[in-house]
């Protein structure tokens, strides 16, 4: 396997119910958080984010898993910031 495959990575997803939604629905955040906790990687967040860390290949499937939860639920939006923990060695260069 390539390094830059076993990167570490973390990702944060903000979930954002639809405007048609009642006001304190968090169906869409409620599910977001299954998805993600099922995987093992999630993190403490907010009460509408997510946090991920984990090696690259699990926390990308966990948050494509995560956001088809949370739009499956009814999200009108889901933001994702995803950031490699440090250098990972590519090219050649590990």
């Amino acid at each position: 396997m390539p390094g830059y495959e076993r990167a570490e990575l973390s990702a944060e997803l903000k979930v954002t119910p639809s405007p048609e939604a009642d006001k304190s629905s968090r169906e869409p955040s409620e599910a977001a958080r299954r998805a993600a906790g099922e995987s093992g990687l999630a993190r403490e967040a907010g009460p509408e984010s997510i946090m991920l860390a984990g090696g690259r290949r699990e926390v990308l499937e966990t948050v494509t898993k995560t956001v088809e939860a949370a739009l499956d639920a009814g999200a009108r939006t889901v933001e994702v910031r995803v950031e490699a923990e440090g250098d990972a060695p590519r090219f050649g260069n590990g």
